[in-house]
């Protein structure tokens, strides 16, 4: 699974060495990318050329891929994301690649070099052109016979796609043709982004966390409003919504005597939550009102959301639960939502990790306590030193009492990690232990060793990754297994299972994983995969559990990105992972206090616990 916002930070390596497979996420042949009636004119060795081949991919196989998968971001992706292109089409290049390139009509190899030095000169070229380039405009609106085939197009992805459309009881197919209706009762145009938020809520309504609806093509600035905040900071105590106030070192209610949040905009808050932040609508309730929160804090994006006028002041109502106050405010655009502590430093440990090579806050000593802090599931086939670090970090200090796995406020990423972490966790006396079991969907049969779920360590029960052994106790976990959820296996794959395995050198004593309603996607997975082992306690909130496989297509017309989960994710109890999330064993809330003084209270707890167990 990827995490944008990692992304954008990962400082890549650039290995030497012909004939071995590239793993830079980012690099280029080329220094630019020009194009001449939708065909590419590639700089390569200072000389302009016509693309024709890169290896044994000709240039309609890359192109017609670009075209389908990117939407009109098609030329971008070739020029700036090649590599992401080629391993999408199932080949992975090495770090000299083939090409055949044309000049004044005659055609002729050459041997290029991936460089991230070289996409950088290809993206720096393109923000060159873009700021040149003044005449394109986004598509505002758009024909309703297109909006009709766009949507039947959507349905179509939903029933042929989508794994959690299989599994929701929400009737998809009914409000695509109530929408279907309002487009033809519209006039002949309609405006492209509420069409958009229409198709978003629907998706909300099956259930897929993974999934989005958007018009990357969206310019904010045309929306008067659309970037206006509340003039307060919005968070979570005792399940309710609060007022804050915000950027303050030691925070406090926005009102004293009124802390919760009645109504905004003459808008129930319980409205706010439901229908209006319909994006975590079927999210675990702790994690359903933190998403709520920040959704709520951007009030004006969120009116936007709904096709909702967005006004310069507004009407709030706070309340103690016995006497209400009702004040008008204005929206501002400057951030004022609040933002805890442990995100913050959370946040700056990424940084310090992926461009500073920075790992001295990852691991801490307390109390005879192993402290790990994983902000993120990195991708450890990219950053070995942090693989490295870890295995380090774990072996010099297996004589502490407990080690505590912090991934409170983890975005997700790969599954690296926790299969770092379970060769010292996992006992043998537990090994093999079935972590995980998915399903793909598909309408056919499907090659064992599918690449989307083996990138997952999810292995069909006849892989040549499992030993006699494995299967054995695959046989065994299934014989008490059992779903929760129904859905029509013809639809789906076989099963798909992560199995952990103790390894050579174990950590002994018991392990403490400390999660929140912020750990999500591969943060979730590594809780759930722990849960139930004897050595191993989930402490904190349930997390806000999702694992999709998702995937990316966009509408023909619109070019609105679809993006929807192929992939049904299975906890040891049966349970989805999508809107249960993974509960914990030791349940400690978050605290006021906590809230207003950013103590990590949460953690102080924890040790006491463990100190008094010791």
């Amino acid at each position: 699974m990827k995490i944008q916002i990692i992304l954008l930070a990962f400082i890549l390596n650039i290995v030497t060495g012909f004939g071995q497979k590239s793993k830079l996420k980012e690099a280029s042949p080329f220094t630019a990318v020009k194009w001449i009636n939708d065909s590419p004119v590639v700089k390569f060795e200072n000389q302009w050329y016509d693309f024709e081949k890169i290896d044994t991919l000709n240039k309609s196989e890359i192109l017609n891929f670009c075209k389908s998968r990117f939407g009109y971001k098609w030329k971008k992706r070739f020029s700036e994301d090649l590599i992401e292109v080629l391993k999408l089409l199932n080949h992975i290049p090495n770090k000299e690649v083939k090409l055949v390139l044309k000049k004044d009509g005659i055609s002729k190899e050459f041997m290029g070099r991936l460089t991230l030095e070289n996409r950088e000169r290809c993206a720096a070229y393109n923000d060159q052109i873009k700021k040149l380039d003044k005449k394109r405009k986004p598509i505002l609106k758009i024909k309703k016979t297109h909006l009709l085939e766009d949507l039947k197009e959507f349905k179509y992805i939903l029933d042929t796609k989508s794994s959690y459309a299989q599994l929701t009881t929400f009737d998809y197919s009914k409000a695509t043709h109530e929408l279907a209706n309002t487009v033809r009762q519209s006039p002949q145009v309609m405006n492209i982004d509420a069409f958009t938020n229409k198709l978003s809520k629907i998706m909300s309504e099956i259930g897929d966390r993974h999934s989005s609806i958007k018009n990357e093509n969206i310019k904010q600035q045309d929306y008067i409003g659309y970037d206006l905040k509340l003039p307060f900071g919005v968070t979570v105590f005792n399940n309710k919504l609060i007022a804050v106030k915000a950027k303050v070192i030691n925070n406090s209610f926005y009102l004293k005597d009124y802390p919760y949040i009645k109504s905004i905009h003459q808008i129930p808050i319980q409205d706010l939550i439901n229908v209006y932040a319909y994006k975590s609508k079927k999210a675990p309730q702790e994690a359903k009102l933190s998403r709520a929160a920040e959704s709520i804090q951007n009030f004006g994006k969120l009116l936007f959301k709904n096709n909702k006028t967005i006004p310069n002041k507004i009407l709030v109502t706070l309340t103690n639960g016995l006497k209400d106050k009702t004040l008008t405010l204005n929206l501002t655009p400057n951030k004022k939502g609040f933002v805890s502590k442990l995100r913050r430093d959370n946040y700056k440990s990424q940084v310090e990790v992926m461009t500073n090579k920075n790992f001295k806050d990852l691991i801490k000593r307390i109390d005879d306590i192993c402290y790990f802090n994983i902000p993120a599931m990195f991708d450890l086939d990219e950053e070995n030193d942090i693989a490295d670090f870890f295995k380090s970090a774990i072996e010099n200090h297996l004589d502490t009492k407990a080690m505590i796995i912090d991934i409170r406020n983890n975005p997700g990423g790969v599954r690296d990690i926790l299969k770092l972490f379970s060769s010292y966790i996992v006992q043998p006396e537990n090994s093999p232990w079935i972590a995980n079991v998915a399903y793909l969907r598909s309408d056919k049969k499907l090659s064992i060793n599918d690449r989307s779920m083996n990138s997952r360590f999810l292995y069909n029960y006849k892989s040549s990754q499992f030993s006699t052994v494995d299967r054995n106790a695959i046989d065994i976990f299934n014989q008490d297994f059992q779903l929760k959820h129904e859905f029509d296996n013809s639809k789906f794959s076989d099963p798909y299972y992560m199995i952990l395995r103790s390894g050579k050198t174990l950590y002994k004593k018991p392990v403490y994983i400390l999660v929140n309603e912020k750990s999500f996607s591969a943060a979730t997975v590594f809780t759930t995969a722990f849960k139930g082992l004897p050595n191993v306690k989930i402490v904190g909130i349930t997390t806000d559990g999702s694992s999709g496989n998702s995937k990316k297509k966009y509408l023909k017309h619109t070019q609105i990105r679809v993006k929807v989960s192929t992939m049904l994710s299975f906890q040891r109890n049966g349970k989805i992972l999508d809107g249960n999330g993974t509960q914990p064993d030791i349940y400690i809330p978050i605290t006021l206090e906590q809230i207003f003084t950013d103590k990590d209270l949460q953690l102080k707890k924890l040790i006491t616990i463990i100190n008094s167990k010791s």
